[in-house]
């Protein structure tokens, strides 16, 4: 069963994250579609969006679940990568305006092939033939989709048909639509192997990915494209672009796009949302784990002083050119030994340089304090309540 990580399951709350300095942020592109965000993966934070959460149809996006459910029944045995299935008599009805790979009725195709397919060339009898493989009916494997909706938090997200056929039930949202994307990442990330491929080939039937940017970008590794007249264009974008003997930072990011009125400006407003990500911000470390921050006194203990830090590391996706500080507080002058590791004796803040408060995180105990000896102990509570009588 897929969890979201700590930083994804933070999704809800970032999607309404805007980084705290605002007035030094290069504005978004202007991207030319009704709904679509900007996620990137190190930070687990959402850059920049406009209505993520109204429903949209999906269109051939709806695939990916079809494709995340076959996945699933690799994993648990129902079936294997090499099973050869039989395409069933649902197939006849793919008409010849939807993609397709040509299946007839009775025709016998791989697990794997069958995905290619799926995720390719958006192949709609590909996605019924799967949907039969695995619960023995569309509509069973309906209910199978809209039951992992729910386990993954895709809230505003109902589906109707395994393929992305049009309906007044069948909607999703960008932010769902994250979060389908982020279970791929967490639970099966072989998925960009397929997903990156340009072509597709099977018997005599040749064509090429759906996914322009392919292309275009040698960072993109994927997602899925998806069209229809009410959708418009659709596009769920991964791209890993890494550091270069020159600069830069490796950075994973997600674009979601829903409603491009064309296929162009899919692809454009796509490589804006990419670029804008990569040049418009900058990865920071703001906190890392174990990193002495400070030293504290430990009355009655054999060590004297422990170092003081987080726990946690927390990396944020900031305005390119931000810089930060930490700010250290005590809140206890005077522990006592024994403290074992990760004891709170304050909390500490990375501020920018406006003084916004960036991230903030306990501050705790990097090592064990022992108890020292009783003389020491009893010299160092006398020490403490003298100091406390003299105010």
């Amino acid at each position: 069963m897929f969890c979201l990580p700590r930083k994804a399951a933070l999704l809800i709350a970032l999607l309404g994250f805007t980084p705290a300095l605002a007035e030094a942020q290069a504005p978004a592109p202007l991207v030319q579609a009704q709904s679509w965000l900007l996620y990137d993966r190190t930070a687990g934070q959402v850059l920049a969006s406009s209505n993520p959460d109204i429903r949209w149809e999906p269109a051939s996006l709806t695939k990916l679940m079809t494709a995340y459910l076959v996945f699933e029944a690799v994993r648990d045995g129902r079936l294997g990568w090499q099973q050869v299935v039989e395409a069933p008599p649902a197939v006849r009805r793919v008409g010849n305006e939807e993609s397709r790979m040509y299946l007839m009725p009775g025709n016998r195709v791989s697990v794997e092939t069958l995905l290619s397919a799926l995720m390719v060339i958006s192949a709609n009898d590909a996605a019924v033939t799967l949907a039969h493989a695995v619960d023995g009916s569309e509509e069973a494997f309906v209910t199978r989709m809209n039951a992992a909706a729910a386990r993954l938090g895709m809230t505003g997200t109902h589906f109707n048909n395994p393929s992305g056929i049009p309906g007044p039930t069948h909607y999703t949202t960008a932010e769902d639509l994250l979060r389908l994307t982020l279970a791929f990442d967490h639970d099966f990330p072989q998925i960009y192997a397929i997903t990156r491929q340009q072509r597709f080939t099977f018997r005599q039937f040749r064509d090429v990915s759906t996914n322009p940017l392919l292309t275009q970008d040698a960072s993109v590794d994927g997602l899925k494209t998806g069209h229809t007249r009410a959708a418009g264009y659709n596009i769920i974008i991964s791209s890993r672009r890494h550091a270069t003997p020159a600069g830069g930072q490796d950075r994973g990011l997600i674009a979601v796009v829903l409603g491009a009125p064309s296929k162009a400006a899919r692809a454009q407003s796509s490589r804006m949302l990419l670029d804008y990500g990569t040049n418009a911000f900058q990865l920071m470390d703001v906190l890392t784990a174990g990193q002495e921050l400070q030293r504290s006194r430990i009355y009655g203990s054999q060590e004297g002083s422990v170092a003081l830090g987080v726990e946690q590391s927390q990396t944020l996706a900031l305005p390119a050119g931000t810089t930060s500080e930490l700010r250290v507080s005590l809140d206890d002058a005077t522990p006592f030994a024994p403290l074992p590791r990760g004891a709170v004796l304050g909390h500490v803040e990375a501020v920018s340089q406006d003084g916004t408060v960036l991230a903030s995180a306990p501050l705790v105990t990097l090592q064990e304090a022992e108890p020292a000896s009783w003389p020491v102990r009893l010299y160092d509570r006398i020490a403490l309540l003298f100091s406390h009588w003299m105010g």
